[in-house]
């Protein structure tokens, strides 16, 4: 692919539309170190999912990228929206500020600070783990007019901004965030995936990405047929993984 300020515009507005197109590769120009949020979900240290953490995580410390890690089942992230915070997530527009859970500030927090956001999971059901849905359940929360707490919030709820899904859609309160990585294996084969609609990686590439910059890009990787992928597919996809964090993201 050759590419100048035409292809890019292209293949960025065109990631927005579908993730099935990748986003740009960086630009040379791009010097900027990155502020990089590794979001992991996957239960056993000693699994392929880990190991493509590890590389996401090497791969930012190689570039002289900032990194910041949550694995969420080694922190005992509770995935489970208490009936006290789906009470307080309905009442929006009462003004008074969300007591939001230590654990859902932590998140959050890490969020505001990220300008990158990687996710790395295993495909389950065509879909994210249990655990990596309760994050974004728990953590994706809506915001108190006034307080400066939660990920989004609606257009007519007088916080300004720009709704990045339509009049009818949401305001992104997490805008520094300027792109967005989904790293996943699979058991099936790509088009199985696809037939199945690829849950997981619609969530995040529309539902998700539309809480933060209205520019941002959502790259994906994915390695399919996992259980029959030899030791070398793997050991060269890690690879790839680490590369691209470091010199592509």
């Amino acid at each position: 692919m050759l590419w100048n300020p035409a292809t890019r515009w292209l293949a960025k507005n065109l990631n927005w539309v579908t993730t099935q197109v990748p986003p740009p590769p960086r630009s040379p120009d791009d010097v900027e170190k990155r502020k990089i949020l590794l979001v992991h979900a996957h239960p056993r240290t000693d699994s392929y999912s880990h190991a493509l953490a590890d590389a996401v995580e090497a791969g930012a410390k190689e570039g002289g990228h900032t990194i910041r890690r949550r694995d969420l089942y080694k922190e005992r992230f509770s995935p489970v929206m208490t009936a006290a915070e789906r009470g307080a997530y309905l009442r929006d527009f009462d003004m008074v500020p969300k007591r939001l859970a230590s654990d859902v500030r932590s998140h959050l927090d890490d969020l505001r600070w990220a300008d990158s956001v990687v996710f790395v999971y295993p495909t389950w059901w065509f879909n994210v783990p249990a655990m990596l849905k309760g994050y974004i359940d728990r953590v994706m929360v809506p915001a108190t007019p006034g307080s400066g707490q939660g990920a989004w919030a609606f257009p007519d709820s007088n916080i300004q901004g720009k709704a990045s899904i339509g009049s009818g859609g949401l305001v992104g309160h997490l805008t520094n965030v300027k792109r967005v990585a989904g790293i996943s294996t699979y058991g099936s084969e790509r088009y199985m995936g696809l037939l199945a609609g690829d849950n997981g990686r619609n969530m995040i590439g529309t539902g998700v990405r539309a809480l933060f910059d209205p520019s941002c890009t959502v790259l994906w990787m994915g390695l399919y047929s996992l259980d029959f992928c030899s030791d070398e597919q793997r050991a060269d996809f890690i690879d790839k993984v680490r590369e691209t964090i470091r010199d592509d993201f």
